[in-house]
């Protein structure tokens, strides 16, 4: 036995499935069209844009960061295994210091950008969900409103299809009579009668 409406929850079936990224989805483009996406839809959409362009920013963060830091890296051990004996000792170990910081820095950079990317696609997926929820409460109404009118042209197509019987009835009833008197006159007065008849339109005063 079935459900009842009362049980069933539609956003818990949404957010088990597993979904197409609607922004990248051809047929979600066609049900909306830049030229009629309500604006709830244009902002849940924006929403879903934006963690998407925010994943490739991150990747591309992370990419820099980790080249920099092998940079420095290289440096370091370059710097560490020179030795000097002069003045330049001091601006050598100032030099590593400082490069030595900027890892510790870019250490945590990377640490909060590895942590953004990993949170990232459950942002994308939320947002997903959010936009297909809103995506499907707008097509219901919409086929509920279309089935409206369906229902009310259906309605009109049942009546005229009446009336346009009835009225074709009523044509060919008259198209009789008429051949019943056009005859009868002829039969009276003759062809010639006729022939004044029609060239009066009928008209007999």
């Amino acid at each position: 036995m079935g459900k009842d409406k009362a049980d069933f929850n539609f956003e818990d079936m949404v957010r088990g499935k597993r979904l197409p990224i609607l922004i990248l989805d051809n047929r979600w483009q066609q049900l909306f069209p830049d030229d009629q996406k309500p604006a709830h839809i244009k902002k849940l959409e924006n929403n879903l844009l934006n963690a998407m362009k925010k994943q490739s920013r991150l990747g591309t963060d992370l990419k820099e960061l980790q080249a920099l830091k092998k940079k420095l890296m290289s440096e370091i051990m370059l710097n560490m295994n020179e030795v000097s004996y002069d003045d330049k000792e001091e601006k050598r170990r100032k030099k590593l210091d400082k490069s030595q910081k900027l890892i510790i820095d870019i250490n945590d950079k990377i640490s909060k950008c590895m942590r953004e990317t990993d949170e990232i696609p459950d942002e994308i997926r939320k947002a997903n969900e959010e936009l297909m929820l809103a995506s499907v409460r707008v097509c219901y109404e919409k086929m509920n409103n279309n089935e409206a009118d369906i229902k009310a042209i259906s309605d009109w197509l049942d009546r005229t299809r009446i009336e346009l019987k009835r009225q074709v009835l009523i044509k060919q009833d008259k198209e009789e009579a008429n051949q019943k008197i056009y005859t009868y006159l002829h039969d009276m007065f003759g062809p010639e009668f006729m022939e004044i008849f029609d060239r009066n339109d009928g008209n007999v005063e």
